[in-house]
Order: structure tokens, then C-alpha cells, then sequence
């Protein structure tokens, strides 16, 4: 791999992508109760994978003079100059391109439109509006994030349901607490850069409050699809485990037995297990329906 591919790859911030992802395939599958078509799960990851990477990629061109201050961002390329900005911007353009014309011709209209107004949101409303004017930024901002079980909904079904939003309000309830666990870990380089993060301007303890709060927000809303998406025991007790782990933990952190490092990775976990519970739960009771 030559050294302009992998910077590019970088710039692409894809671990991010990886969890957006995630949420869309689950989301697909509960919106129909079955399996789609496996042409229109690709195209549907691949229209939406251009658009959140053209979306990270405008977050860090308009950024890179904060990235410059932060010590986790300051070998990012365009901070290095291994990618000039003109580059950056033109493979941003490219991406969001495609990425709207794949989901527009190959899933349906809807879906290409969401992840639009998503990209969009990411870039002018959370990126250049939000990000540097108020500690709540991310509460507002998240709603980026889980715009994804919106585009999976609408395009394996063609439309948005109650279910669609109920998926969104789990993600959107989570996005805050797990992104504030990342603040905490990195509350020096957000002073630096000047980014008015919430862990900069409460103490720990009551960031860590707020970040129970919106835990408990996601465990409510992840019990409340279980009726509403017309999910069964497997999905019900894996929604319960997993919210009361993550409650444990949101305690824990509270006591400073558990790092803000830690609930992170542990956060991102039980999101992704939540969605896979949702999967497994369709195809468990699909399968039982065959015998």
C-alpha cells in the first residue's frame, strides 16, 4: 500500500464509518422482518460509507486548525501536510457525489436524501455551528450519528415508520454518553483547541450525571422497541443485560473504578451487541416460523 493510499485511508476516519454501519444493516432487517436483497445491502453500505467519509472529511478540513492544537490529532494528513486541503477537498466532493447518486439510482430517493441532510448536518450544523459555541454540542450533533438507522430503514422499506424513529432515539439517547466518556480521556487537547467539550466546563461528577442520564434515556428507549418493533425474549433479555451492564458501568465510572477509556469501548459494545440482538432475534424467530 503506497503512502498516499494510506494517508487517504486516515483521513477517512473508517472507525468511525465502522460503527455507523453497524446500525444500518440491523435496521434494514427489522424494517421488512427479513433478510434484503444482498445487492441492495451493498449498495446501501457503500452509498452511505461515501457520505460519512466525505462528511469526516469536511469536519477536518474545516478543524485542521484546532487539529493542529490537540495531541491525538496532530499527525492527522492535512495537519502533516501529506494532503494539501485543495486534494482533501476535492476527494470529499467525490465521495458525497457518489455516495448520493449510488443510494439515488441503485436504493430509492428517500434513502439518498437522508444521508444527505445527514452529511450536511454533520458538517454545517454540528462542525462549523456547534462544536465550538456550546457544551451540548454533541446532544444536538448526535443526531448525525444515528441517521444511519434512518437511511437502513428507508431503504430496505421504502418509507419511515415509528420503528425507524425508535431505532434513531436509542442512537441519538446513546451518541452523548459515549462521546463524552472520549471527551473525558482527551479534556486537555479540547482546552487546547478551545472546544467547549462538556467535560471542560462541569467537573467529572457531573459530567458523568449527565452521562447516566442519557445511558438510562438509551436503556428506556431499547426497552420500548421490543413492543414497538414486535421483537421477542431473545432480543427483550439481551436489551436488559446489556442496559443493566452498561448502567453498572455508567456507576462505576462514577466511583472512578472504571476509566472514561474504558466505558468508551464498553459503550460502543453495547450498542453494537443491542443491533445484533435485533438480528438475531428476526432470524431466530424466521427460522422457527420455517419449521
Amino acid at each position: 500500500m503506497s503512502p498516499s493510499v494510506s494517508q487517504y485511508i486516515k483521513l477517512s476516519k473508517l472507525r468511525i464509518v465502522e460503527l455507523l454501519l453497524v446500525t444500518t444493516v440491523p435496521s434494514m432487517i427489522i424494517s421488512i422482518y427479513g433478510m434484503p436483497p444482498i445487492d441492495l445491502i451493498i449498495m446501501t453500505l457503500l452509498g452511505g460509507s461515501s457520505l460519512a467519509i466525505s462528511a469526516n472529511v469536511f469536519n477536518q478540513i474545516i478543524e485542521v486548525d484546532k487539529d493542529m492544537l490537540m495531541s491525538r490529532t496532530a499527525n492527522r494528513p492535512l495537519v502533516t501536510g501529506t494532503i494539501s486541503i485543495n486534494n482533501a477537498t476535492s476527494y470529499g466532493l467525490f465521495l458525497g457525489i457518489i455516495g448520493f447518486v449510488l443510494l439515488y439510482i441503485y436504493v430509492n430517493p428517500l434513502t439518498s436524501v437522508i444521508a444527505l441532510i445527514a452529511n450536511l448536518y454533520y458538517v454545517f450544523v454540528y462542525t462549523l455551528f456547534l462544536k465550538s459555541r456550546t457544551n451540548q454540542n454533541i446532544v444536538i450533533g448526535g443526531a448525525s450519528g444515528a441517521a444511519p438507522t434512518l437511511i437502513g430503514w428507508a431503504a430496505a422499506n421504502g418509507s419511515l415508520e415509528l420503528g425507524a424513529w425508535i431505532l434513531f432515539g436509542i442512537v441519538f439517547m446513546w451518541t452523548p454518553a459515549h462521546f463524552w466518556a472520549l471527551s473525558m480521556l482527551h479534556k486537555d487537547d479540547y482546552i487546547s483547541a478551545n472546544f467547549p467539550m462538556l467535560p471542560n466546563t462541569l467537573s467529572d461528577k457531573e459530567t458523568v450525571r449527565y452521562i447516566a442520564t442519557y445511558s438510562c434515556s438509551a436503556l428506556l428507549m431499547s426497552l420500548l422497541a421490543a413492543p414497538i418493533l414486535q421483537l421477542g425474549l431473545i432480543y427483550l433479555f439481551s436489551a436488559i443485560l446489556l442496559g443493566c451492564y452498561l448502567m453498572v458501568n455508567v456507576f462505576r465510572l462514577y466511583q472512578n473504578k472504571t476509566s472514561p477509556g474504558l466505558f468508551f469501548a464498553l459503550s460502543n459494545t453495547y450498542l453494537s451487541l443491542l443491533f445484533l440482538g435485533i438480528v438475531v432475534d428476526v432470524l431466530w424467530t424466521l427460522r422457527l416460523a420455517e419449521i
